[in-house]
């Protein structure tokens, strides 16, 4: 398998009223998104923050994996858990000041070093967890309405 430099992922968002939007992508489920109920979103919704902490739980996984795979390493399951803390930092508000990854792999007892040594490489090589500093580029269109009329 060939890996090209760059790769880009488009997704869609609507808003549909109040904290709440509808997330799509080609090809994929739409799910419906919330503001956390802390932030005035509504319950039973995904929220960015949960999605945040499902990247990089997922990402880790899969760089995981991979890396098992070209290593012969054969996993018989793998499951996680994971948490991330929102904190008001002073100077900055609100962000992620940690994301607690606990993964539960399940390998042969001969292969568990090797495991580890996968786990180390795939904690350092993934995608997400690289990019939780990256820059945002915010650039805006805005439509004009006109004001409405009173009789």
């Amino acid at each position: 398998m060939s890996l090209r430099n760059n790769y880009v992922y488009h997704i869609d968002l609507e808003w549909t009223g109040n904290r709440s939007s509808v997330l799509d992508a080609e090809g994929l489920p739409r799910i419906q998104i919330s503001a956390p109920p802390e932030f005035s979103g509504e319950a039973g919704k995904w929220t960015p923050e949960h999605l945040l902490v499902a990247a990089t739980a997922s990402c880790l996984m899969n760089t995981f994996l991979a890396i098992a795979e070209i290593s012969k390493l054969p996993v018989r399951s793998y499951r996680s858990k994971a948490f991330g803390k929102l904190e008001n930092v002073p100077e900055e508000g609100y962000r992620f000041t940690e994301i607690n990854l606990a993964p539960t792999i399940e390998v042969a007892p001969e292969d568990v070093e090797k495991a580890l040594r996968i786990l180390a490489k795939a904690e350092k090589n993934c995608f997400v967890s690289k990019s939780l500093r990256a820059s945002v580029r915010v650039e805006p269109e805005f439509l004009h309405t006109p004001a409405e009329v009173a009789p």
